[in-house]
């Protein structure tokens, strides 16, 4: 029995026959409206979250490996500021590349071992930390007044930052006192006095053993013009010396190692002056 309404005016019947009789047009036709939609939602959606959570690095989503106590400037703020990282998109090939350049060049980062971009935005920044092992004593006329300033350094003799100390807790670290030493380059940078360089060596050296030792200042003697390779001594907390010689791995012909120096350091009376390039261990 055929429905009393014209053919005019069943719209939906008339789609269902074309979409039958037109299989062909259909297989390309909802590929296409697919493409359309993902197009506009992207457009509508996807672009906006994009743009909130990779388009540029946000400093509240960096995150680094925890710093040493000693460490009390706010490393990732001052990178991000010196750096111009809020210019950077993590959409960027070379995103992490930059960031590791960005934060090796702090004073206080020794290496960056690893930095990973994670889900939502976040950066993982592992970090290798310098370590400071001793004050360098440095003599300066300020206004016609001599005053000593102290700049911490590390094993290599890097300079580190002097603002993270207070005066008073530069007496807990060992002294490195050489003569005329001083230095006008920026934290970060080696000291720029091959002396310096090797008394910090050997603070690092001793810094295990620092307490029992009493350790108190790496000193260079003689005139570093007629030698090529620095000659140290050390004083201890009751103010005696002993003639340590030459720096750690450095050591000339004949001369006893770093590690058999420190073996007798720590057998001998450490109130009596010793020359470690020739004292035996005592029997």
């Amino acid at each position: 029995m055929r429905s009393p309404e014209p053919e005019t005016k069943q719209p939906i019947r008339d789609l269902l026959r074309r979409l039958i009789k037109a299989p062909a047009a259909l297989s390309i036709l909802w590929p296409a409206l697919l493409i359309v939609g993902g197009y506009v939602s992207w457009h509508r959606w996807g672009t906006e979250h994009v743009a909130k959570n990779f388009h540029a690095v946000n400093v509240e989503q960096i995150r680094i490996s925890p710093p040493p106590d000693f460490v009390r400037s706010d490393i990732v703020q001052t990178v991000y500021r010196d750096t111009a990282m809020d210019g950077l998109s993590l959409m960027d090939r070379q995103a992490t590349a930059k960031i590791a350049s960005a934060f090796s060049m702090h004073p206080w980062v020794r290496g960056v071992i690893s930095v990973r971009k994670l889900p939502g935005g976040d950066v993982d920044v592992r970090l290798d930390y310098r370590q400071p092992v001793a004050m360098v004593q440095v003599y300066r006329n300020i206004k016609g007044v001599r005053d000593r300033f102290f700049f911490p350094v590390d094993a290599y003799g890097i300079l580190l930052p002097t603002s993270e100390f207070t005066r008073a807790e530069t007496k807990g670290f060992v002294h490195i006192d050489v003569p005329g030493a001083d230095s006008t380059n920026a934290e970060g940078m080696p000291f720029g006095d091959f002396r310096v360089e090797a008394a910090a060596r050997l603070a690092d050296v001793l810094m295990p053993i620092r307490e029992q030792s009493g350790l108190e200042t790496i000193s260079v003697t003689g005139d570093s013009r007629r030698v090529q390779v620095p000659q140290l001594e050390i004083t201890t907390r009751n103010e005696t010396r002993h003639f340590w010689g030459s720096p750690p791995g450095m050591e000339l012909p004949g001369e006893p190692t770093a590690e058999m120096k420190m073996q007798v350091l720590m057998a001998i009376d450490g109130t009596k002056p010793t020359d470690l390039r020739v004292a035996r261990m005592p029997r």
